[in-house]
């Protein structure tokens, strides 16, 4: 079922992070957990194996996206 991380943190302090950071998530945790991060016409649509996994990948890509934009890096 998905998930919106406002209503429900789910437990994981890198979604928490970037929901504070301002990113809008979507969390899908199934048989293969499946996030969906939208900021400032960025999009990001991460699967994983465990909900660990793919929070671990979509904060990684997010942080690089960032500093992209920023002009950085």
């Amino acid at each position: 079922m998905a998930t919106n991380l406002a209503n429900e943190a789910r437990g994981s302090f890198l979604l928490e992070l970037l929901y504070f950071a301002g990113w809008q998530l979507r969390v899908r945790d199934g048989e293969v957990a499946r996030i969906h991060a939208k900021r400032a016409g960025v999009e990001l649509e991460v699967t994983g194996a465990t909900l660990a996994d793919a929070a671990g990948t979509v904060f990684a890509r997010a942080m690089r996206s960032s500093r992209r934009r920023n002009g950085g890096g």
